[in-house]
């Protein structure tokens, strides 16, 4: 009689944790259908998901309210910014009044910005000033209009709060150099200056950073590296260069459109180009050309810029960009000016 009964409370057990197992098994399909993290508010799905995640079978995610999760095979598969996103869009959903803004915000709205912003922080907007951090992972910004200003980014379905005041929080929030792919990017998309500055006369916060970004941005930056180097540049105090600037070889016509150019007094045509690594490695930056192809067409080019006037063409990486002295001592070798320490880059 014992042995039958303990017989019929394992084979229950078994049951429940098969439906459990497969119940978890549809959360993570239907959230990665969604591009979003799973979750669940009910106790055994909860622990069910605990468990794989223990396993390695899945990553947690978050760890707040809700925790979340996701495929581990999977998560490592996204970029930093769609991992941002899958974990805004399920809070989203957990939390539908929720507003987010700051760099949250901003990969919503597809600004250009370089992926190790991301730190697997979520930025949300709050109307309580003094709001405690409950976690690491959740930075709570006060800007007490935020529920009246906020709008449905169309795409991710997210709140969030207007691209100007994104932009504003960005700037508050990162160095120069890395809010300027944000500000490039927006007025790419047709985020005027004025949406900015008109923003700005609303909130309560310094704007000196803001205002120093505008007098920078540049919609005709063609990509985040480029703004990210072209803004290292100015932080550096090097001489503003020309960007985007069409050339003509004069043996062949072939036209080119180069990412950086300075004329000097001296009468030197120096040359920048911003050579991201992907250029090398990803098919779709080489049009399927081998590592020796893409080479060979590069000094093509240079030759060719050569040959229209440049007088000296300096490649840059972003490793370089990234770290600074690189970009910098390439920059002097090459007679780019400098201002003094107290003179403003303009």
């Amino acid at each position: 009689m014992v042995d039958h009964a303990c017989h019929h409370v394992a084979a229950q057990h078994t049951v429940e944790f098969m439906k459990t197992h497969k119940t978890v098994t549809q959360l993570i399909h239907a959230a990665q259908s969604k591009q979003r993290c799973a979750y669940s508010t009910v106790p055994a799905e909860q622990l069910a998901l605990q468990r794989r995640a223990k396993a390695g079978e899945l990553t947690n995610t978050y760890k707040g309210s809700p925790s979340l999760y996701a495929d581990t095979t999977y998560w490592l598969s996204l970029t930093p910014p769609e991992r941002t996103m899958h974990i805004a869009k399920a809070l989203g959903d957990a939390h539908p009044h929720w507003i987010f803004g700051g760099l949250t915000a901003a990969t919503a709205y597809g600004f250009e910005h370089q992926w190790c912003l991301h730190q697997g922080s979520i930025s949300i907007m709050t109307t309580g000033h003094g709001t405690q951090q409950r976690h690491s992972q959740l930075k709570r910004v006060y800007m007490p209009n935020a529920p009246s200003l906020a709008v449905r980014e169309p795409t991710t379905g997210l709140l969030v709060t207007p691209p100007a005041s994104t932009l504003i929080e960005c700037a508050r929030t990162y160095d120069f150099r890395f809010a300027l792919p944000l500000f490039d990017s927006a007025l790419a998309k047709g985020v005027s200056a004025n949406d900015i500055t008109q923003a700005c006369s609303t909130m309560c916060v310094d704007y000196t950073p803001v205002f120093r970004l505008l007098r920078h941005a540049n919609p005709r930056s063609e990509n985040g590296g480029e703004s990210l180097a072209r803004g290292t540049m100015i932080e550096e105090r090097f001489v503003v260069p020309d960007i985007q600037v069409p050339v003509q070889d004069p043996k062949n016509g072939a036209e080119y459109r180069v990412d950086f150019v300075w004329r000097l007094r001296n009468g030197r045509i120096v040359v920048a180009e911003y050579d991201g690594s992907r250029k090398y490695v990803d098919p779709s930056m080489t049009d399927n050309r081998s590592i020796h192809e893409t080479v060979a067409k590069e000094r093509e080019r240079d030759s060719g810029l050569k040959r229209a006037g440049a007088s000296e063409i300096v490649h840059l990486t972003y490793a370089e960009v990234y770290e600074k002295t690189p970009l910098n001592m390439k920059l002097l070798r090459a007679g780019i000016p400098q201002l003094d320490g107290t003179a403003e880059n303009r």
